[in-house]
């Protein structure tokens, strides 16, 4: 599955790069059309940015009493950006420490807004993962296991009000009033986790079923979302953005553990978006500081629930260049 997905995303993003672009139209444009309003349109002002970044993809198996706790290491990052009134370009490169242990992982995501739609997606291939028990306070380091997760999302904006990269991430302060925006659309997500052997340690075994040594999962899921946005902007050159988009789907999964195969009977997935940012914005610089996370969670039936977050954030200092394209 992660050579399907490589060869395109290589052509958008550089190896632990994060992407994120956003252009709002009233029709779809030529290509011309949309390098001309992106880049080098005479209306733009750019920056460029230092960014330091926290990111984490774990997940967590477990039942009403037990639970393990599956979390990558070397979370941390750093990198530069450029950004205007409509776009924001962030290249991030992994930070490794002098741990053995070193998390594999490559991470993409990017929206598009045109005609009152928001289309979103995300991509996230793992290998590695430090297993923390809350049973017996024992973790380990389990280099055999893998995880992806691939989504997709629809939003339609409802509200006279729509969402704009300016106002929620490119980190300058936005001459609109406080707002609230909200719409509705849908999900489309796909994961899978694989393992040499069973993902439930040795000494945790006694404390979770048969149905529970998973070494293998594969899903595939659907379903409706709502999100409503706010943008507040505040005295002293300060703003703050939010965002939250919970949503309900049916899931497809199929389970392999160490005693053979089965499908989970339950087909409902919960999920959730949220994002936050608070910013101060002067006439040559800024700082801008962002927190989101997404959250899934599912049945796989026998009193075992798998759940699974990604847990971002940015620190950001820019530097207004200005207008790049002059008369």
């Amino acid at each position: 599955m992660k050579s399907r997905f490589s060869f395109l995303i290589s052509f958008l993003f550089i190896i632990n790069g994060h992407a994120s672009l956003v252009k709002e139209l009233d029709t779809l444009p030529k290509p011309g059309q949309v390098l001309d309003s992106l880049i080098f349109s005479k209306k733009l002002d750019w920056s460029v940015r230092l960014v330091t970044n926290f990111k984490q993809q774990q997940f967590r198996l477990g039942t009403e009493d037990h639970r393990l706790i599956y979390r990558p290491n070397n979370p941390f990052g750093v990198g530069i950006g450029l950004a205007n009134q409509k776009i924001v370009i962030d290249v991030l490169f992994n930070i490794k420490t002098g741990n053995k242990d070193q998390t594999k992982k490559f991470a993409a995501e990017g929206s598009l807004i045109f005609n009152k739609n928001l289309f979103g997606f995300i991509v996230e291939n793992v290998h590695g993962y430090q297993v923390e028990s809350r049973q017996n306070r024992l973790d380990g380091f389990r280099d055999d296991l893998s995880a992806y997760s691939v989504g997709l999302e629809y939003l339609h904006i409802l509200s006279k009000e729509d969402f704009t990269i300016r106002d929620m991430k490119s980190g300058s302060k936005s001459k609109r009033k406080t707002f609230v925006s909200y719409g509705v659309g849908g999900f489309l997500i796909t994961r899978g986790l694989s393992a040499d052997a069973s993902i439930i340690p040795e000494a945790d075994r006694p404390y979770f079923n048969e149905q529970a040594e998973i070494h293998g999962l594969s899903t595939i899921g659907a379903g409706v979302l709502g999100g409503i946005s706010s943008y507040f902007n505040l005295p002293g050159h300060f703003f703050a953005t939010c965002y939250f988009g919970p949503g309900i789907g049916l899931e497809y999964k199929y389970v392999q553990t160490e005693t053979g195969s089965y499908v989970p009977s339950d087909p409902f997935v919960f999920k959730a978006d949220f994002f936050a940012a608070m910013g101060y914005n002067r006439k040559r610089f800024y700082v801008h500081f962002t927190f989101g996370t997404d959250w899934y969670l599912t049945s796989l039936d026998y009193n075992n629930n798998i759940f699974l977050s990604v847990t971002k954030s940015k620190f950001i200092v820019g530097y207004h260049i200005g207008k790049l394209w002059r008369n």
